[in-house]
């Protein structure tokens, strides 16, 4: 009962992070708290975590080495998904999408400068979604399974959690409701997608592979709809 206390407290507290640093970033209009309200989201992410595996579950720390294959299927599915992804944008996201709105809520952290977006995209797609699957594949799947097991439920979980704060971070760039949710429904299967591959080989890096693929797409995207 105790192993189960402990990991919702730990879901609670590290899967609701990123949710709080897009609205009290995005949310406060203002770009140094933004940037300072994202910079504290991601120590919070990084640091709770690796105290939280040290301290209280008293395990060492891991590389998580990809040792158990993956490397191709990671990559498959990241192109089949990088391939559906710039469908959907062509045939029903680009029109409905405030371009001027998207524009101005960058605008306040810089972003909407091309070299500072290239940047950002680089810094994004190399390291914050490596954050991003210590987060939501690693450590809060295996708090998932402590609650429910290796199977579908801590993996839809999991996949849940990740698209929640991409949901508000939608809404302040701009895109219709119908837009939003259509994003949200492919990044929950996207977000599924990463939880299974972590769970199948174990490595936070087989899924990145997947990550970083969609990103390159996103970034492309939102490449196109600042400076075209």
């Amino acid at each position: 009962m105790k192993d189960k206390q402990q990991a919702i407290i730990a879901l609670i507290l590290v899967g609701l992070a990123p949710t709080a640093s897009i609205l009290a970033s995005f949310g406060s209009g203002n770009g140094l708290a933004g940037q300072i309200a994202w910079f504290g989201s991601k120590v919070w992410m990084l640091g709770l975590p690796m105290l939280w595996h040290l301290s209280i579950d008293k395990k060492a720390l891991s590389w998580s080495k990809p040792t158990q294959g993956g490397i191709a299927m990671a990559t498959g599915m990241g192109l089949v998904f990088s391939v559906v992804m710039v469908l959907a944008w062509f045939l029903v996201g680009e029109s409905r999408v405030d371009k001027d709105e998207f524009r101005t809520t960058l605008e306040p952290f810089g972003l909407t400068v091309a070299s500072t977006y290239i940047a950002a995209a680089v810094f994004w797609t190399l390291g914050n979604s490596v954050l991003e699957e210590y987060v939501f594949r690693w450590f809060l799947v295996e708090k998932g399974e402590v609650l429910f097991g290796p199977g579908w439920t801590t993996i839809l979980l999991s996949a849940a959690i990740f698209v929640l704060h991409h949901f508000f971070a939608l809404w302040f760039l701009g895109f219709s409701l119908s837009a939003n949710l259509l994003a949200c429904a492919g990044l929950f299967i996207g977000g599924a997608a990463f939880s299974w591959l972590y769970v199948r080989y174990r490595s936070i890096w087989i899924p990145y592979i997947t990550h970083a693929l969609c990103d390159i797409v996103v970034f492309g995207v939102g490449y196109m709809l600042l400076f075209n």
